[in-house]
């Protein structure tokens, strides 16, 4: 038994690397026909916690989120800021491509920095809940898969 304990560990330890070099997101799971609500961003390294209130309000109810197709994605910032276009992802490299045809205009300042993050995107990590696109580690926009709470 003894004898056999090595081939069994080694036999078990090649398993688990092989299986684990395998993992790729599912593309449709994550994006295909959901909307995620965005619920914060960092910029620059910094968490926008203040800025983050824009999501709370009444007026933020309807705004802040992307909706995905099968190749095409739209969503709105402030209100009345739409955008819209085309998207791609590699679930093996966790990279994301949009390619907009309709631009969001930011009136605020806060909008401006999520724009610019948006519009050039390269990477995501998600889960169950969640959703984050990312420009480069220090830019970050947060995204839940139902909105927060509305505060009066």
């Amino acid at each position: 038994m003894f004898k056999k304990l090595p081939i069994l560990l080694s036999m078990t330890f090649i398993l688990l690397t092989f299986t684990a070099c395998n993992r790729e997101d599912d593309i449709e799971e994550i994006f295909t026909g959901k909307t995620w609500y965005m619920n914060g961003a960092t910029i620059n390294g910094l968490r926008l916690n203040s800025d983050v209130a824009n999501f709370y309000t009444n007026a933020g109810e309807g705004a802040y989120y992307i909706t995905f197709s099968s190749s095409t994605f739209n969503g709105e910032l402030s209100d009345g800021n739409t955008f819209a276009g085309t998207w791609s992802a590699d679930g093996k490299n966790q990279t994301i491509s949009l390619r907009f045809t309709t631009t969001p205009n930011a009136d605020t300042t806060f909008d401006q920095q999520l724009r610019s993050i948006l519009t050039s995107i390269r990477g995501y990590s998600s889960g169950a809940d969640f959703l984050q696109l990312k420009q480069d580690g220090s830019n970050i926009i947060y995204f839940g898969n139902t909105r927060s709470k509305v505060i009066n």
